[in-house]
This record gives structure tokens, C-alpha cells and sequence, in this order.
């Protein structure tokens, strides 16, 4: 089936790590609480709009961490991570340079410096540029098991699929038909 999609679990990235967002958020909500109640010139109807407004925020960013899909569709990679989606078609990926790697062992293989992206310790999304200055698409949740994807034009895709050698047998099989 060359047109049917298929789907490829994302290893799962634990909750906590919200933390990392939600700790600074509600430390925020509680430095303009106790601002706005201590200054005669603030009225508590700012408190209206600004509270919501950080839980809104929380909820946008919460709900964003957990949108993470990749597919295979019609020759095509759709790798979807939070804000962004990348699209690559599997002729434009060199597999024969594809590695899975732990990015603690192979650090020339880590994202560098974030251009376009969201992150926190143990997750990234989005656009990244490498080391070499390369540009990397990254969705990785799982450092230990990062499936290394370079692509003709010289970016690079970083995943963490929950089993990257399954995906990467996916796409050799479809490069070859």
C-alpha cells in the first residue's frame, strides 16, 4: 500500500518535565498577585485579565508538548511536534548516512542553538542549527535513542521514535519501491 499512512509511536516524553513550564508560570502568577494587591495604584480588576491570560498560556504551551506525531504518507516523512510540522520526502532523505544515536555518546549529533523552537531539559521541537551550522528539525523526547535523518539539501532531521530502527526499515522499504 504506497498510499496508506502509516504511523510511528513517539517515545514518550514524561510529564514532569512540565514542570520546567508550569513552575515558572505560577511563580509569575504570584509575583503579579501580590504586586498588584500591595500597590494602591494597581486595582485588582488587572488580576482579571492578567491571571487568565498566564492559564491560558499554561494551558496552550501544556497542550502543545503533547502534540507529537510522525507519519508515513504517500513518500512522504510528516513529523508534527508541537508548533511545527516538517514535511520531507523519502528520495530527499540520504538513509545510507541515517544513524540511530545516543546524544550523550555523539554530541556532534545535538542540536545546537534554537532558532525556531520549544524546548525544555529532555525535549526539543522545533528548528535548531547543529554544531557544524547545519539545520536540524528536531521532535526529540528520548536523547538516549535519536534517530539521525540527513536530507540532500544539508538539514538534518532529529527524531525519537519509540523504535527507531522500525522507522528507519519503514523508509528504507519505501525508498526502494
Amino acid at each position: 500500500m504506497a498510499g496508506a499512512a502509516t504511523e510511528f509511536a513517539v517515545a514518550p516524553a514524561p510529564i514532569w518535565r512540565l514542570l520546567w513550564l508550569w513552575v515558572p508560570l505560577l511563580g509569575i502568577a504570584v509575583l503579579i498577585v501580590s504586586t498588584t494587591l500591595q500597590h494602591e495604584q494597581r486595582t485588582p480588576m488587572e488580576l482579571g485579565y492578567t491571571v487568565p491570560f498566564l492559564l491560558l498560556l499554561m494551558g496552550v504551551l501544556s497542550w502543545a508538548f503533547f502534540r507529537r506525531r510522525i507519519q508515513l504518507q504517500h513518500g512522504e516523512l510528516v513529523v508534527t511536534s508541537t508548533f511545527y510540522r516538517r514535511r520531507a520526502a523519502v528520495s530527499s532523505l540520504q538513509l545510507d548516512k541515517a544513524r540511530i544515536v545516543d546524544l550523550a555518546e555523539h554530541t556532534e549529533f545535538k542540536p545546537g542553538l534554537k532558532i525556531n523552537g520549544y524546548g525544555m531539559p529532555g525535549f526539543q521541537s522545533g528548528h535548531y542549527r547543529m554544531g557544524d551550522r547545519r539545520k536540524a528539525f528536531c521532535l526529540i523526547t528520548d536523547a538516549s535513542r535519536v534517530l539521525y535523518l540527513p536530507l540532500r539539501d544539508d538539514s538534518v532531521l532529529l527524531l525519537s521514535p519509540e523504535q527507531p530502527r522500525a522507522l528507519l526499515d519503514a523508509l528504507n522499504a519505501q525508498a526502494t519501491r
